[in-house]
């Protein structure tokens, strides 16, 4: 039977809750003059928020498998929770925003 501890992955999934929200930030500063009208959509500067994003996410990742491969699920679980709870605040910013 699998076991998971988590007093031994709390400190992964706290580190990976970090990195994901540091990996939200390039994300962030390409979607934030959109929303405050002060510059036009543009794809180019979307995409490479978003490929700045998925970057850093992707190198927690393999640093973690090389460096700590017992604590990569905890890692990985603690990213997504950190990229997904800038996304929802973001979300609900948007939603909750006055115009």
């Amino acid at each position: 039977m699998l076991e998971f501890d988590y007093a031994h992955h709390a400190p992964s999934v706290a580190v990976g809750f970090v990195v994901g929200l540091v990996a939200f930030a390039p994300l962030l500063v390409a979607l934030l003059p959109v929303l405050r009208r002060r510059r036009e959509a543009n794809m180019t500067v979307g995409f490479m928020g978003v490929f700045a994003s998925f970057l850093v996410l992707f190198l927690g990742v393999i640093v973690t498998h090389l460096l700590a491969r017992p604590v990569l699920v905890g890692f990985a679980a603690g990213e997504i929770m950190g990229f997904l709870l800038c996304w929802i605040a973001v979300a609900l910013a948007i939603m909750l925003r006055r115009d």
